[in-house]
């Protein structure tokens, strides 16, 4: 998690479904130049998420969300375009920000989401959701945290799933 956010919100995702719910309902409230940090070991569901997230944003091919380990960054059109990047091979994603980047991340006109979040915190959005995820014995864990004047809509989270 991003070391200037606060845990303020703790949800239990049994299953797949329950994690692309939560994923739709935080898309839904997502805003165009907003960030969602998702941080989480391999298979911790950060891409699973990241496509509930494209279904609320209202994208334009939601299934199209894959990991981007490999393409680094990708962009999905839709009502709320959504800029997905993945941050695992750090040195690849860092070489990219340094090389202009940056730029283009804060400029896109989209909702970034980013895998392995927390390699690449100082790039991210100023407002940004941070999502780690954790896997139990029940399916997974989230916790949330955000800065402190932003996504109120979280209070409500839990009733949209």
């Amino acid at each position: 998690m991003s070391t200037d956010s606060e845990i303020r919100c703790q949800l239990e995702l049994p299953d797949e479904a329950v994690t692309v719910a939560l994923g739709r309902a935080i898309g839904r409230h997502m805003r165009v130049g907003q960030g969602l940090g998702l941080v989480g070991d391999l298979g911790a569901g950060k891409t699973c998420l990241a496509r509930g997230v494209g279904l609320g944003l209202g994208l334009t091919d939601p299934e199209a969300v894959c990991s981007p380990t490999y393409l680094l960054v990708v962009e999905h059109p839709g009502s709320k375009p959504m800029l997905h990047l993945d941050a695992y091979l750090e040195a690849k994603t860092r070489a990219f920000f340094v090389d202009g980047g940056e730029a283009y991340l804060h400029e896109c006109g989209a909702v970034v989401v980013a895998e392995w979040a927390d390699r690449i915190a100082e790039f991210m959005p100023e407002v940004s959701l941070w999502v780690e995820l954790r896997p139990t014995a029940a399916g997974r864990r989230a916790l949330l945290g955000w800065p402190k004047e932003q996504f109120r809509w979280i209070a409500n989270l839990a009733t949209d799933l």
